[in-house]
């Protein structure tokens, strides 16, 4: 049984991280370029599993990275694929993808993001993310 609320606090290399079971709500925070990124997320990817089995109606993803290596890419595309499948069952899934105003790299990362997944994004454009 996953916890209900998981949360990893951001360091210079991770980013904080929030995951509300009751909720629906994961939410990303800083930059992510982890020392040893399958150990990092494979705690996400448990409490993900546990939650696919029982989503909420409405699941939110609120993304405000400034920084993705290419490990943590990877990491996001399966987080996301496994969100796919949330709402090929009917449920709806919303990235809210926060980028700063001028960062066209990470709003076209998310771009990339939407064109592979059937999942609902928004763009938001911000002075500063954190």
């Amino acid at each position: 049984m996953a916890e209900k609320h998981f949360h990893i606090d951001r360091t210079e290399t991770s980013p904080q991280i929030d995951l509300d079971l009751d909720h629906g709500v994961l939410e990303f925070i800083g930059r992510s370029l982890p020392p040893n990124s399958e150990q990092f997320y494979s705690k996400v990817y448990s409490w993900l599993e546990e939650y696919i089995a029982k989503p909420q109606e409405e699941t939110t993803v609120n993304m405000k990275l400034d920084y993705l290596d290419t490990s943590s890419s990877k990491h996001l595309y399966n987080i996301f694929s496994r969100l796919d499948a949330v709402t090929e069952r009917g449920q709806h899934v919303q990235v809210n993808w926060h980028y700063e105003t001028g960062d066209e790299e990470m709003a076209e990362t998310g771009k990339d993001y939407q064109s592979l997944f059937r999942l609902d994004f928004q763009f938001i454009e911000v002075e500063e993310l954190f």
